[in-house]
């Protein structure tokens, strides 16, 4: 399966090798709900995503989720594991139905030493990672919650801009996963969406949130 050469750390591999290595991949379908990675497990496969979506996510001791990032189509995971053996960092839960495959640790790691495109690419991915865990540690620690919440609508505005200052986040996250990604309370995030709407910059209709004023939105906030 080639997936049209989806799997973005494998893209720039030439056609025969990239087709070699997708087609030693295992390839299975998952359900939401299911975890293809519990917290604490120790393996070393590496994940990577052909279709769907996943959550790396964490749990409190009273349950509650934190969670800190989606993966979608051509994303990959687990790959801290499988560099250092140690035991996973996360849990990995689907979130919608999802073709995702496994790779060895030895395979990955014949991969990352054997072409300087996958390692390069691995090296860009985990520089990803790096800069988003550094924003988290200011946000928690710079930011109160309503900019917190603010911070987060505008990160999703920018990734689904449709003017030169306006976005639509389709399917717009539920109020709850919101709260997840920003370490606060569901109401919390209902109460600093029915502001902003009320300043004009935003509007709601089901699960289409539309943001009216990127520019404006971006200027609440005390580091732009």
């Amino acid at each position: 399966m080639q997936f049209d050469r989806k799997i973005k750390i494998l893209s720039g591999l030439p056609d025969e090798i990239y087709a070699q290595t997708v087609s030693v991949i295992h390839w299975r379908d998952y359900q939401p709900g299911v975890e293809i990675i519990v917290y604490k497990e120790v393996s070393s496969d590496i994940y990577f995503v052909a279709q769907g979506h996943v959550r790396a996510t964490m749990y409190s001791r009273s349950g509650r989720e934190v969670s800190y990032q989606d993966l979608y189509d051509g994303d990959m995971f687990g790959e801290l594991s499988a560099i250092d053996e140690l035991p996973r960092s996360a849990h990995v839960v689907v979130i919608k139905p999802s073709r995702i495959g496994a790779m060895s640790r030895q395979e990955f790691m014949r991969l990352f030493h054997t072409y300087p495109q996958v390692s390069e690419a691995v090296l860009l991915r985990l520089v990803a990672i790096i800069r988003d865990l550094s924003d988290r540690v200011y946000q928690y620690g710079a930011l109160g919650v309503k900019d917190r919440v603010r911070k987060e609508i505008l990160h999703l505005a920018l990734q689904n801009m449709t003017g030169a200052n306006t976005a639509v986040i389709k399917p717009m996250p539920k109020h709850v996963e919101i709260a997840n990604r920003v370490n606060t309370h569901r109401e919390a995030v209902t109460r600093e969406l029915n502001t902003l709407s009320k300043m004009g910059l935003i509007h709601q209709d089901k699960r289409v949130l539309t943001v009216d004023d990127v520019a404006k939105l971006a200027e609440l906030l005390p580091e732009y």
